[in-house]
């Protein structure tokens, strides 16, 4: 990582206007006290096709799902009021605190500062004891946000995505939004890495991701295992990061998006995946990446995401108080 040092005394992030679900504000990380800690990435600079996902965080934001106790602006972290769930007649998430560490400062036409600060700030939500979930941006953001979790001897990634982003380059740059899972394999602390709802590739990088022993599932193999079969397949391991690309759905699903593939996954289908994975080892981050607003009619796209962290998390932190 870069000295910050040459580059003047920036905050890594910066606070924001609204916040996730409602979450009270966290413009200090020294004093996060929480369960959950949101992190915008607002940088769509490694995007190769339709720029927009820079404003993936704030529409995520706007989503509001689900609205939790605290109020935008507040400091003070509150216990979630959850919400309730018709199909298991509980109260999901109630009881677990959240809070919203606004966007990463990402400064105009340098990559690395932007990376450095975002590594950073991962690293210090993990410090404070914190899940962190990462909302970006295009998908070049996942390598900084995985390189935070150096602290894990031995991390697996499980890669939702309807590409590979396992090239080694583009037109010469390491950092494109086809190139992130490729760096994070590199990364002397990941473990296996599974790509899972994949439906176009060049065939050196699925070659190459096959010789080091990661998992591929296609969207044709996904339907014929079904959810649970897919999980079952990703190796188990200590720990577990989940990146989802939302591309990984349909666009019927999900049209906001910079690089759209016909025939995904649907919501159910990739909600009832994630659900799963718990059971191969303990989840200890995810990032949502290349929501595009600018593309996305109706909303339907940052919905439907926003919609799938809160599924994630419902699973991995049982109601309190029950």
């Amino acid at each position: 990582m870069t000295g910050e040092a040459a580059h003047g005394p920036w905050p890594d992030l910066q606070p924001t206007s609204r916040t996730f679900f409602g979450a009270p504000l966290c413009a200090k990380l020294d004093d996060l006290s929480a369960d959950v800690a949101f992190i915008g990435v607002p940088f769509d600079q490694g995007t190769t096709n339709r720029p927009g996902a820079r404003f993936g965080p704030n529409g995520v934001r706007d989503a509001r799902v689900y609205s939790y106790a605290g109020f935008p602006g507040e400091e003070t972290v509150q216990p979630a009021r959850g919400y309730y769930d018709l199909e298991s007649g509980r109260w999901l998430l109630r009881g677990v605190t959240m809070a919203d560490c606004g966007d990463v400062n990402v400064a105009p036409a340098d990559v690395d500062l932007a990376f450095d600060r975002l590594t950073r700030a991962v690293q210090r939500v993990l410090g404070r004891g914190a899940f962190p979930v990462v909302v970006g941006g295009d998908h070049s953001v996942t390598y900084p946000a995985v390189r935070g979790f150096d602290r894990f001897t031995s991390l697996a990634v499980v890669h939702f995505d309807a590409h590979m982003d396992y090239s080694h380059d583009y037109q010469g740059s390491l950092y494109g939004h086809g190139s992130p899972i490729r760096r994070c394999a590199e990364l002397p602390f990941v473990g296996p890495i599974s790509h899972i709802g994949i439906r176009t590739a060049r065939q050196r990088p699925v070659e190459e991701s096959r010789g080091r022993g990661n998992l591929i599932v296609t969207t044709e193999q996904f339907r014929r295992l079904g959810p649970a079969g897919v999980a079952a397949a990703v190796p188990q391991a200590e720990y577990l990061y989940i990146t989802l690309d939302i591309d990984v759905l349909d666009p019927t699903s999900a049209p906001g998006t910079g690089t759209p593939v016909i025939g995904g996954l649907t919501y159910r289908e990739v909600r009832d995946c994630l659900r799963e994975l718990p059971r191969r080892g303990r989840v200890v981050g995810m990032d949502l990446v290349e929501v595009a607003p600018p593309y996305d009619w109706a909303e339907t796209t940052a919905r439907t995401g926003a919609q799938l962290i809160i599924d994630l998390l419902s699973v991995l932190f049982p109601p309190k108080g029950e």
